[in-house]
């Protein structure tokens, strides 16, 4: 019993470290990110933090793939809705993309953080590629084939990017273009196929 309370606890305290380092990440940036800025952050001390992620790269790595369970949350939700409503998917990736921008903008903001740094370090590549294959799966099943997928979550991710530099965005204009976007992205899939 005694080491389940333990377990439970370190699980608890594995996850306000990685939503520190999030929070961190949003705050400062990726180069910000360090054992002793995290433990600093989250009042405990620094061997806590090294306990749960040995080295930097385990940090890193750990803080990226929450960021990108909190996103990818998101997306499921989306996902769950457009499979209902295909016809309705541009709506919700609107919808999800704003979400992203308000609700969750330290995650998205850690996150882009994290795919830019993913440019420079190998291992942090595989966590980007994988999470961005599925969010291509998931646009595929509703806007055409794999490919198309994976382009419209590529523009996404530089909608992101970019929405996060214009801290007064008007949210209403961003849905509407997104929606716009991904409106226009299936019906020239639905033509081109069409046509064939």
């Amino acid at each position: 019993m005694r080491e389940e309370r333990l377990t439970a606890r370190g699980a608890a305290r594995r996850t306000l470290l990685l939503d520190t380092a999030i929070e961190l990440v949003a705050d400062a940036g990726a180069g910000a990110l360090t054992h002793r800025a995290v433990a600093t952050r989250a009042q405990v001390s620094l061997a806590s933090v090294s306990y749960h992620f040995s080295s930097i790269d385990d940090l890193r790595t750990a803080m990226f793939e929450h960021a990108q369970q909190t996103v990818a949350s998101q997306v499921a939700q989306a996902g769950v809705q457009s499979e209902s409503a295909p016809e309705s998917f541009a709506q919700f990736a609107a919808d999800l993309v704003v979400a992203l921008l308000t609700e969750h903008r330290a995650a998205t903001i850690a996150m882009q953080e994290m795919v830019t740094a993913a440019a420079h370090d190998s291992a942090l590549r595989p966590t980007f590629h994988r999470f961005h294959e599925e969010l291509g799966e998931l646009l595929a099943s509703c806007i055409g084939d794999r490919d198309t997928g994976l382009t419209a979550a590529s523009t996404i991710q530089g909608l992101l990017q970019t929405a996060l530099t214009y801290p007064e965005l008007d949210m209403e204009r961003c849905h509407r273009s997104t929606a716009d976007f991904i409106s226009r992205l299936r019906t020239d899939r639905q033509t081109a196929d069409d046509c064939r």
